[in-house]
């Protein structure tokens, strides 16, 4: 499968990837602006290395405060993520894409219940999120290495699981240091993305400008 990884991200029309672009920047402004408003409205004072993420979904806090605004806003914010993802899945022809982020889009809706009622169905939501987006950016940095830039590649590589698999070990074992460990992870799975979608912009402009000069 990795011996073909560089053409796993390969969409036929300019146009569609600055769409998939474009789809991608609203995930992750979505992401960040639901966590945002979200700890501006909950029903506690909201304690970032503490809470979870999801902790802005619960029907009530830790603390037993109702938290009815920062719950609805929790949920739109997952549920246009899902739409998001599933709009991004219509872009590709490929099976292998169409599962990554149909999954993904699948995960976000399962994250709409509350982790403190149906935490078993929320928390494989949010392993189905994290897993996907994971194998999205590593097959995008092989790529990346592949095409010969190594050091980017590799800090990429570096940057990604740096922040992504102590979270995710954390989270196996039940540590209660895993919400430290989740911003961080959150963070870095952003910024790799946006750095290999940045890369994949710059191919796509040469690849245009190939095509009007042949044409």
């Amino acid at each position: 499968m990795l011996a073909n990884a560089e053409h796993y991200f390969d969409i036929d029309k300019p146009a569609e990837y600055f769409r998939f672009n474009r789809l991608m920047n609203y995930l992750f402004a979505s992401v960040l602006l639901t966590f945002i408003f979200g700890v501006l409205t909950y029903g506690e004072k909201f304690r970032l290395w503490e809470y979870a993420y999801s902790y802005i979904g619960m029907f009530r806090t830790p603390g037993g405060s109702p938290n009815t605004t920062a719950m609805l806003v929790y949920l739109a914010g997952n549920l246009f993520n899902s739409v998001i993802c599933f709009k991004i899945r219509n872009i590709y022809f490929d099976k292998f894409h169409r599962i990554i982020f149909g999954i993904c889009g699948a995960g976000f809706l399962l994250l709409m219940l509350p982790c403190d009622i149906i935490n078993p169905v929320h928390a494989a939501g949010g392993a189905m999120v994290f897993g996907s987006l994971w194998i999205f950016a590593l097959l995008r940095i092989y790529h990346i290495y592949h095409e010969g830039e190594k050091t980017r590649g590799f800090l990429s590589f570096l940057l990604l699981n740096a922040t992504i698999l102590p979270y995710a070990y954390l989270y196996f074992i039940n540590s209660p240091n895993q919400q430290f460990a989740q911003k961080p992870a959150m963070l870095g799975m952003i910024i790799v993305l946006k750095l290999v979608i940045l890369k994949n912009k710059e191919e796509n402009k040469r690849a245009g400008l190939k095509r009007e000069i042949i044409a």
